[in-house]
């Protein structure tokens, strides 16, 4: 029997909504006018939105718990995708991160996202009167490099970082010393010079033109410089839908993907950012919030985890759009016109509807919710902590 329509999360459910219209909208204004049908990106996020919404709400009935016995094989499932890509993966600007199976394309890094932070509740989850020991943290540390390593070949530094968030977020929920987390931290700050060494070419000049755009103008710096024209030029209110020379005359690249924030404070201004950044931030103080009134640990870390990612990318890419962080070709979540991303963001969402809507439901088992010099309260009668 489906849950009742008032036990569904509706502010996460109405963020989300927001944040894929303001992606339809964007990419309607990038479209060829001759282009109909499935043909137009619009139109393919359009459909693929409403699918996936569809998804989370089917989600959204199913207990999460569920995931718990799936973990293990579907984690196992994700990295031999991920060797396979490396193998026999398709190679396409200078990266080999796709398998193209006729029309569809399948990106195994996004899935492996959602995968991870399974496997993270799960094991630490288990794990609640030792995530304070060394071994513990050690442990789901290797779980977390596994992937992250495998996606930084591929070449990938920006999705293999998140996996390196999503980690910190939940070890640190689930209870791990201070020291813990900034001790990956210290090694990863110690390693730099010799990872510079063995960066690829494109890592290092990225960095570079972080540091100094206009050291590259019209090469590595283009798109940063770029971007921070089309956000400036688009002050209080925009030039309006489908206006503004950067975007409409395509001197802003990557516009449908990376860039799509710039193009959005081109053609909508400072209000139309701030609206949308509105959105992101309900999103993820929601999934904060599921996460604190989850009845059981595992449904805990996976909410948490769920909103380290979308804060992370959701920083990451505004962060490249004004020059605040490094180009690392990270989607804006359910806004860029990513399939793969936007699919496995609102399966997401969807889990965050599931742990919402079966808070009232018994735990596996009586489980300590130790954290971080403390605890937190006990659940109440309802579900949600202690008053």
């Amino acid at each position: 029997m489906l849950l009742r329509l008032a036990r569904i999360e509706w502010a996460t459910v109405i963020s989300t909504i927001a944040l894929v219209a303001f992606g339809v909208l964007m990419l309607s204004t990038t479209a060829d006018p001759d282009t109909r049908g499935l043909e137009n990106q619009a139109v393919q996020k359009a459909v693929l939105g409403t699918l996936g919404l569809a998804l989370a709400f089917a989600m959204a009935q199913i207990d999460y718990r569920g995931l718990h016995g799936l973990a293990a094989p579907v984690y196992l499932l994700g990295v031999v995708a991920l060797v396979l890509v490396l193998l026999v993966g398709d190679f396409d600007l200078g990266a080999r991160r796709w398998f193209e199976l006729g029309p569809i394309v399948i990106q195994p890094s996004e899935f492996m996202k959602l995968a991870a932070i399974v496997a993270f509740a799960k094991y630490l989850s288990d794990r609640s009167d030792s995530t304070r020991s060394l071994r513990t943290v050690m442990v789901s540390l290797g779980i977390m490099l596994i992937p992250a390593s495998l996606i930084f070949l591929q070449p990938d530094l920006g999705t293999a970082l998140i996996f390196g968030a999503i980690w910190m977020a939940t070890i640190f929920v689930a209870g791990a010393r201070w020291w813990h987390l900034l001790t990956p931290v210290v090694i990863a700050l110690a390693a730099f010079p010799f990872a510079w060494f063995f960066a690829q070419d494109y890592m290092r000049q990225r960095f570079v033109t972080f540091l100094d755009p206009g050291s590259d103008p019209l090469g590595a710096g283009y798109n940063v410089l770029q971007a921070r024209i089309s956000i400036g030029s688009g002050g209080w209110l925009g030039h309006g839908l489908g206006q503004g020379s950067q975007s409409q005359l395509e001197f802003l690249r990557v516009r449908d993907t990376d860039f799509i924030f710039a193009m959005l404070g081109e053609q909508l201004g400072l209000a139309g950012t701030i609206g949308l950044l509105a959105f992101f931030t309900l999103l993820t103080v929601q999934a904060l919030v599921i996460g604190l009134r989850a009845r059981d640990m595992f449904g805990r870390l996976l909410a948490i985890g769920i909103a380290a990612m979308l804060f992370t990318q959701s920083f990451v890419n505004i962060g490249m759009n004004v020059g605040l962080m490094p180009v690392t070709g990270i989607t804006l979540p359910l806004v860029s016109l990513g399939k793969n991303s936007l699919l496995v963001t609102l399966l997401s969402v969807g889990i965050l509807l599931s742990i919402h809507s079966h808070r009232g439901a018994a735990p596996f088992r009586q489980q300590s919710m130790h954290v971080v010099r403390g605890s937190l309260p006990a659940a109440g009668p309802r579900g949600g902590l202690g008053r």
